[in-house]
């Protein structure tokens, strides 16, 4: 039986100032965290005045509450979509074509890793509403889909959590650490062939060729 997918969040509607101010905001919250990051520099960066922000959003925990569901709304749609258009397609390949659909939004949206690491780093409000909201939807989705693979020897006996993290850890990594990855390496990891190479390096490791 393979599993459904995860149900698309509810977006609200477009409105380019607002979708201006939750676009800054990821990035600050993303570089700076929730404490480093000040609703006077998100104003700032998008180019709006400070009332303008606050009367879009009435306090700091709200704004970032509205960015960082909206970020999980964009990678439910896209992991969703690319779901549903494997419907028939069988379950090994189909996963192996959403991982790579998570690799590649994690390459041009790495502000998801970078908050969800910083939340993690201790307990707390919001990251009890990072799991409950977001993250747990997604990660029974797929460790359902992992847990039928390993079932039918499709993927090595690893339990399905130690799956879950070894694609959440190595999928986004290179793009969450861009600046440690281009000092380092030489390597660019927004350039389209890098990110392709990963994705290809990440299922073969995990799927094998």
């Amino acid at each position: 039986m393979e599993a459904a997918a995860p149900a698309r969040a509810a977006r609200p509607s477009a409105d380019p100032t607002r979708e201006r101010i939750l676009a800054a905001a990821l990035d600050l919250f993303s570089e700076r965290s929730f404490e480093g990051a000040t609703t006077r520099e998100i104003a700032a960066r998008a180019g709006v005045t400070q009332p303008l922000l606050n009367y879009h959003f009435q306090s700091k925990d709200a704004l970032w509450r509205a960015a960082v569901g909206m970020l999980f709304a964009e990678l439910t749609d896209a992991l969703s979509a690319r779901a549903d258009g494997l419907r028939g397609v069988d379950e090994l390949t189909s996963t192996r074509l959403i991982v790579r659909e998570f690799i590649f939004f994690s390459a041009h949206h790495p502000q998801l890793h970078r908050i969800i690491t910083q939340e993690c780093k201790v307990d707390g409000p919001r990251m009890d509403w990072l799991v409950e909201h977001h993250i747990r939807p997604l990660y029974a989705w797929t460790v359902e889909r992992f847990a039928h693979l390993v079932e039918r020897g499709e993927l090595p006996a690893i339990a399905p959590t130690h799956l879950y993290y070894i694609v959440t850890g190595a999928g986004p990594t290179m793009f969450v650490l861009g600046p440690e990855c281009r000092r380092l390496s030489g390597v660019d990891p927004s350039d389209p062939n890098v990110i392709e190479a990963h994705a290809d390096a990440v299922c073969m490791l995990l799927f094998g060729r």
